[in-house]
């Protein structure tokens, strides 16, 4: 009785088991995993037939739970052999196979149920044990053997096809199939010891129980893990990177093709005190680290086409799924090519930043030479303006005098947009009057507007802050821009001026300027070229048009500058609108009022002098005679003493001992240049004091402050326009020696 209790246990267990293998099997492929999973079913009802055996109590029970036991068989070693041919990849033959295969376990099971009735197959006997319990067992006849023939074939056909796949498959993937055939003749060898030793009790299910199982875990365990094994290897020696495995005792388990070959690594010699990891950890040490990256560099081989290799070297702890510490690892990246190429890199940057350089030096060369005798010519022009009343003469005079300020025109955007590039254009901030940029735009342009006949209409909200704090002379660049295009394209209507701000948030608001015009417009197709650099649309119809395309392109820049931004609204043949938006701080919140054109700019009768001022003393430096020539001329109006020297040695002797109320200094000159002068100027003699005006062709971005903090009262850019020398002298002389001209307003 306790065989029997023991034999049911272990059944038990074997139940149990594929039951689990059996809620498991949907892991595994669908193609393969239907014939495992109702291999394991067959393999329930045997087990439980086989229970039946132990527990019959009359030999016509023991006859049907061994018919049960016997057909259940059939149906394993079946589903299992189309898991096998399937597993394998032999579809084809499955396919063939499978009609004739189940309708032969169909006539067999026949067979097996009818010896209920015939006893053809089998017959029972009783036998009992040492303890006098009952067991029946079977005694077979010739249908038997030709049953367990046919369970044997379809096993050997499996074997067969596995055994072929072996044969025919790459060695990487053989593992898999021969621990599948493994699994497979264990449970033959197991079945035929079973029968060998011809036992009370039929166990041999439990061995298709153990198979099932054996089965699961390699497709989902063993095989997996044995590939991952084998192409792991062959992987990591195929990447372009190092891999190197110390264990807890830091000895080398591993290292891959790319370590063994770069570093010579011979993992039952190598060791923490090797190179490259003794550098890499010493240098870690010197830093407090245990782990983290460092590089790595050492001469490269004589066959190198490069004098040293860098790497990148990763030197990390090694952990188990719990965290626990196994060992450590180096990962080795080789970045020579990289290195160089970034250094190929760095030498075009500084190549290229070079050329910048050079060419904004040229650049502003350029503008220097061409500024210097423009200053003569447009000088030397308003003299003959001002010295005759011959109309013949006053036209070709104004001629030139629109020709010069184009010409100036021209070579301030090009030196802007040299500027730009090579991000020399800084944005100076300062506070300015809204108001007062409007009236210098009318003040500019609206000359121009009138001699085409059109109009130039300036609009302010009443509201704008009186104040606010920007840098003034770019915004007045960004305006005059697009207000020039605007009047060069427009040949009726006119153009007008919108300015306002949002509301005010924390002393902070954003300008909004809108100009818009009456012109010839632009294009759909045109607008995304409206900002490129060089480039100007309606080329042909605007053939007579002078200008260098860079307008536009250098003002959405300056606006891009100042965190701003710029948009456009046209519509050919009617007009376009720009709208600007710049952000500011405000200075003075109180609104600014009605916009006014009227200015309180110095009296004066709008085309003559400014001033008098007979008793100031003015001395003009410079070592171009035409020059000197030009400014004593400009400034004979005034009434003004004026005083030369050709250069700045010349001039600190004469400030030694003459007192000056004013001097205006040329900045290119030969030794000492005009900042040199200035610093003896200022600093020895009886002229410290005097306000120094500099004048320079060189137009640079945040020149007026640069001038401003090294001391300088003023700074006039040539060609000089009288005006502006008129006003600041204004500025700098004292009340008493200057005498107002009325008659500007």
């Amino acid at each position: 009785m306790i065989t029997k209790i023991i034999f049911v246990l272990i059944d038990c267990v074997a139940i149990l088991d594929m039951y689990f293998t059996l809620k498991a099997t949907d892991r595994i492929k669908e193609d393969y995993g239907k014939w495992l999973s109702q291999a394991m079913l067959a393999g329930i009802f045997a087990i439980f037939s086989n229970i039946l055996i132990a527990f019959a109590f009359n030999p016509i029970i023991a006859k049907v739970a061994y018919a049960f036991y016997f057909a259940s068989i059939n149906w394993i070693l079946l589903y299992l052999s189309a898991f096998c041919l399937s597993y394998t990849e032999h579809h084809y033959l499955l396919k063939k196979l499978s009609v004739p295969a189940i309708v032969l376990m169909i006539l067999d099971t026949v067979s097996i149920s009818l010896n209920l009735f015939f006893e053809h197959v089998f017959y029972i006997y009783q036998s009992t044990d040492g303890s006098g319990a009952i067991f029946y067992q079977t005694g077979f006849k010739i249908p038997y053997y030709i049953h367990l023939a046919i369970d044997y074939t379809a096993l050997v056909i499996a074997l067969f096809a596995i055994i072929y796949k072996i044969i025919r498959t790459q060695s990487i993937y053989r593992a898999k199939y021969t621990i599948i055939l493994s699994v497979l003749m264990l449970v033959v060898l197991l079945n035929v010891m079973y029968m060998a030793f011809g036992l009370l009790l039929d166990s041999s299910v439990i061995f298709y129980a153990v198979a099932g199982t054996l089965i699961y875990f390699c497709i989902r365990i063993l095989v997996p893990r044995s590939i991952m094994n084998i192409t792991m290897g062959r992987a990591l020696d195929d990447v372009n990177e190092g891999l190197i495995l110390f264990d807890l005792n830091d000895d080398c388990i591993y290292a891959n093709a790319f370590s063994r070959q770069r570093f010579n690594i011979n993992e039952s010699e190598y060791g923490f005190e090797c190179e490259p990891v003794s550098s890499v950890i010493k240098s870690l040490s010197d830093k407090g680290l245990k782990y983290g990256n460092e590089t790595y560099v050492r001469s490269a081989q004589p066959e190198s086409p490069v004098a040293e290799e860098h790497y990148n070297i990763r030197y990390n702890e090694l952990t188990d799924d719990n965290g626990i510490s196994i060992g450590s690892y180096f990962l080795i990246e080789d970045t020579t090519e990289e290195f160089y190429y970034l250094q190929e890199i760095k030498d075009a940057k500084n190549a290229a930043d070079a050329a910048s350089r050079a060419k904004s030096t040229f650049l502003a060369n350029m503008s220097h030479e061409i500024r210097t005798p423009l200053n003569s010519v447009l000088g030397l022009n308003e003299m003959i303006l001002r010295s005759t009343d011959d109309p013949k003469l006053i036209e070709y005079a104004n001629s030139i005098r629109t020709s010069g300020d184009t010409l100036l025109s021209l070579i301030s955007d090009i030196l802007d947009f040299s500027k730009i590039e090579a991000n020399r254009m800084d944005v100076i901030t300062d506070e300015y009057e809204p108001h007062q940029i409007l009236r210098d735009c009318h003040n500019y342009f609206g000359g121009m507007a009138a001699e085409k006949g059109l109009y130039l209409n300036i609009n302010c909200d009443e509201n704008i802050p009186s104040k606010l704090t920007g840098d003034k002379k770019l915004i007045k660049q960004i305006m005059a821009n697009i207000i020039s295009n605007a009047v060069k394209y427009t040949k009726k209507g006119g153009v007008t001026v919108d300015l306002k701000t949002s509301d005010n948030e924390n002393g902070k608001c954003d300008l909004i300027i809108d100009i818009s015009d009456t012109g010839i417009g632009i294009s759909s197709e045109d607008k995304e070229l409206l900002f490129d650099a060089f480039r100007r649309v309606n080329e042909k119809e605007n053939a007579t048009i002078q200008g260098t395309g860079l307008g536009l392109a250098i003002t959405k820049e300056l606006i891009s500058l100042m965190h701003g931004s710029i948009s456009v609204d046209s519509i050919r043949d009617k007009g376009s609108a720009f709208h600007v938006i710049i952000p500011q701080k405000i200075s003075d919140p109180t609104p600014a009022g009605k916009f006014d054109l009227n200015t309180k700019a110095p009296a004066g009768d709008g085309s003559g002098e400014l001033f008098h001022a007979p008793n100031v003393n003015v001395l003009i430096v410079d070592d171009a005679k035409l020059n000197l020539m030009v400014a004593k001329e400009l400034l004979k109006r005034t009434q003004v003493i004026t005083d030369t020297a050709g250069g700045g040695a010349e001039a600190i002797e004469k400030c030694k001992d003459t007192r000056y109320d004013v001097i205006l200094l040329d900045h290119r000159m030969p030794e000492p240049d005009g900042i040199e002068t200035f610093r003896v100027i200022s600093s020895e003699g009886i002229n410290t004091d005097t306000p120094v005006i500099m004048l320079t062709a060189n137009v640079v971005s945040g020149a007026e402050s640069e001038y401003a903090n090294m001391g300088f009262a003023g700074y006039l850019s040539k060609p000089i326009k009288s005006k502006e020398l008129e006003e600041m002298l204004i500025r700098l002389l004292p009340d008493d020696k200057i005498e107002l001209l009325t008659g500007n307003d």
